[in-house]
């Protein structure tokens, strides 16, 4: 059985995650494991015992990690998650292990990398809920085409992290998708694949299944 490792939302003492993350790594026929930032150093000295990420969705990443004074976002995560999911990036990359990033995952990655995010997103595309199409710009993962996929976000990449590569986006020009240059799998996007079985959704399982090893 191999492990996948799936962060979570931290709040006091309480822990949050939605159950569709772990049935979606059942469902791949791996074992999800939760990680919360008190079991980040345990994991990262069991590194070998894990074989791929997923930083799962939350809220809104402190502006001050990117170098921005507070103006739009709306609930900060703890800075003990944020800097806990940094670590784990950090070792995951250095050991080329496979890792998905989801919304604000996405955005984390990409504050990894030295990018910055739109506090709040105000354009045609309403991006807090329901659906919109993306267009598949470089087919690294999923061929070229037109997509619809689910959306529940109000930030979103603004300039992009150092060595990412966009591979979709919203017709609004918001980015929906990236991955590392150079990495075995190393990507992030904007939806939420763990939610529906769109063909989008499915392709992005489906390519971090294949490089689990």
């Amino acid at each position: 059985m191999k492990f996948i490792g799936i962060t979570c939302s931290v709040e006091n003492k309480k822990i949050f995650l939605n159950r569709d993350y772990i049935e979606s790594i059942a469902k791949l026929g791996f074992f999800p494991l939760i990680i919360s930032p008190d079991i980040t150093e345990k994991v990262i000295e069991s590194i070998d015992e894990i074989s791929g990420l997923i930083i799962s969705g939350g809220g809104d990443i402190n502006p001050e990690f990117y170098g921005e004074r507070n103006t739009a976002c709306k609930k900060l995560v703890p800075d003990e998650r944020v800097l806990a999911e940094m670590k784990l990036i950090e070792i995951f990359i250095q050991k080329e292990k496979p890792v998905l990033g989801i919304c604000y995952g996405m955005q984390l990655m990409n504050v990894f990398f030295q990018g910055t995010l739109y506090q709040n997103i105000e354009t045609e595309i309403d991006h807090t809920k329901g659906s919109h199409e993306i267009k598949v710009v470089d087919d690294f993962l999923i061929k070229k085409d037109v997509y619809v996929v689910n959306s529940s976000h109000h930030q979103a990449v603004k300039s992009l992290g150092r060595g990412l590569e966009i591979f979709c986006m919203a017709g609004d020009g918001v980015v929906e998708g990236f991955y590392l240059k150079g990495h075995p799998f190393f990507v992030g996007v904007q939806w939420h694949p763990e939610r529906d079985f769109s063909e989008a959704s499915l392709s992005i399982w489906q390519s971090f299944a294949k490089k689990i090893k």
